[in-house]
């Protein structure tokens, strides 16, 4: 008797494999942003990117099929993040990369999914063992503000923007199955960010959201009514596939138009809570660079008052071309184009309006390539083809260790 594994098999073992480490290294990152004092092993990253690597390689090599451009864009990304790397010393942008290429061609929803089931948990522990006063639970009382409750996060923003990305990851899978129910559970959601975190932008981005996803559910059961499919507008389904770079271009600009002697960009200034000039200030300081640089960002993280050298660059379009540079917000940029593209091409208008909100709350948070924030960044080289088959009684991840072989024997026919 002779046990045979082929191909497919062998890759959805690899791509199971590989969701555990990534599970592994969604949930270490997410433990980064609690008042958890974890002390992880010395070679921690090491050890994880070296498996990750072979991983990568491995299923690579046991495909038959891919395609030239998730090809040149694993490259294109490869290239620019790890000499990013090397030159601004952030080693994140290592395990940035290699989590985003890992990704590539595994169904999205298995990915949301794990994703997920990860960050909720971890997301309640975090919780209760902040109310129990097990860990440190950050309440900030600021001037002019209502009390502001970290629930064992780093900072209520933070926290707020943990159960924004987690109800992109639900609405993803739910799609236009969504109850009116769950939409009102997201509604409250964002009730209860405001209240207690006081996050405004988090909060506007969640109700947006439920708002999207119960339009997009009226719009889909009237047409299934009709016999018909939902099909959006075409010029405004680009315009939402452009989203990310509109974004980007909208906020650079008002950046480097913010000035004390412009009085509509002070105003602007004020409802952005200091956004542009801040990014000013960085621009002026720092500049530029095509590979980014060691910046001495000082947040409100772990803190209970706001400090009074408080500088941070709080918009990812800022964030990430001073730090990082601004190659690397280009492959983000265009990664992110080309996973809209993707899901315009599978009429897959969720996930379509799901990246544009994304991509208007990254104008004033940091977390577009934050490990354990941004769900969407592990879709942009994902599959999305709605056909794949997801085995949905898969709801732990312990369970892709079950791989399937064929048995035969000789003489059999």
């Amino acid at each position: 008797m002779i046990q045979n594994i082929d191909k497919r098999q062998l890759k959805g073992l690899l791509d199971n494999i590989y969701l555990i480490v990534f599970a592994i290294m969604i949930g270490h990152y997410f433990l980064l942003t609690t008042t958890f004092e974890i002390v992880w092993p010395q070679y921690f990253y090491a050890n994880l990117r070296t498996f990750l690597l072979v991983i990568i390689i491995a299923k690579t090599a046991a495909e038959d099929n891919i395609s030239y451009i998730d090809i040149l864009l694993g490259v294109i990304a490869g290239i620019v993040f790890l000499v990013a790397w090397k030159h601004n010393g952030y080693e994140v942008l290592s395990n940035i990369v290699l989590l985003i290429v890992g990704c590539r061609g595994i169904p999205f929803r298995k990915i949301a999914k794990t994703y997920f089931i990860i960050c909720s948990i971890l997301l309640v522990i975090t919780m209760m063992f902040a109310l129990t006063g097990k860990i440190e639970n950050f309440v900030l009382n600021q001037n002019g503000r209502r009390t502001r409750i970290a629930f064992g996060i780093v900072y209520p923003t933070d926290f707020s923007a943990h159960v924004f990305y987690l109800v992109l990851a639900y609405c993803y899978l739910r799609e236009e199955k969504i109850k009116y129910l769950e939409i009102g559970v997201i509604t409250a959601l964002g009730i209860f960010v405001y209240a207690f975190c006081d996050a405004r932008l988090n909060t506007i981005c969640i109700l947006l959201t439920a708002g999207v996803m119960g339009y997009n559910k009226i719009r889909h059961d009237m047409t299934i009514k009709k016999g018909k499919s939902y099909n959006m507008n075409a010029v405004f389904s680009i315009l939402l596939c452009l989203s990310t770079i509109l974004a980007s271009m909208a906020m650079i600009g008002l950046t480097l138009l913010y000035s004390q002697n412009r009085k509509w960009t002070l105003f602007l200034d004020h409802i952005l809570n200091n956004r542009l000039k801040l990014g000013k200030k960085g621009i002026d300081v720092y500049g530029f660079s095509i590979f980014g640089q060691q910046i001495n960002l000082i947040g409100s993280g772990n803190r209970k008052a706001t400090p009074a050298n408080y500088f941070f660059l709080d918009s990812s379009y800022l964030f990430v071309p001073l730090l990082y540079g601004i190659l690397v917000l280009g492959v983000i940029l265009l990664l992110f184009l080309v996973m809209s593209f993707r899901a315009r091409k599978e009429k897959d208008w969720t996930l379509l309006w799901l990246i544009c909100i994304m991509s208007l709350q990254c104008v004033v948070e940091h977390h577009i390539v934050d490990i354990s924030y941004n769900i969407l960044l592990w879709g942009t080289l994902a599959s999305l083809e709605k056909n794949v088959q997801c085995n949905q009684k898969t709801h732990l991840v312990v369970s892709f260790l079950k791989p399937k072989f064929k048995l035969h024997k000789q003489g059999m026919q």
